[in-house]
């Protein structure tokens, strides 16, 4: 597997969203959760781990691909706004929901 994320963005943060990580849309998203969320990923990917120096330099290239395709928006220092439709939180049905 190559170190490199272009292009695969979205499997990403599918894989942080999946495996815990605070990734819902029009929320915030912060840089030292994707530096994490992309060390998890390789960890899980590839078995092996990946130096600190290594995912920053990562997670740098992925926030800017994705403020360039417009699906994070600046909010502050280290912090976006995320805006993927896909990432809209589903509401889960209590039980009284489910017996109507």
């Amino acid at each position: 597997m190559t170190e490199s994320l272009t292009g695969r963005e979205l499997e990403l943060l599918r894989f942080m969203k999946e495996h815990g990580y605070p990734v819902f849309h029009h929320s915030n998203i912060f840089r030292r959760d994707v530096e994490f969320g992309i060390r998890d990923y390789f960890r899980a990917k590839t078995g092996k781990e990946i130096r600190p120096v290594k995912f920053s330099k990562l997670a740098e290239e992925v926030l800017k691909n994705l403020e360039k395709e417009g699906k994070i928006h600046p909010r502050f220092q280290n912090t976006w706004m995320l805006d993927i439709p896909e990432f809209v939180p589903v509401a889960k049905k209590s039980e009284k929901d489910k017996e109507k």
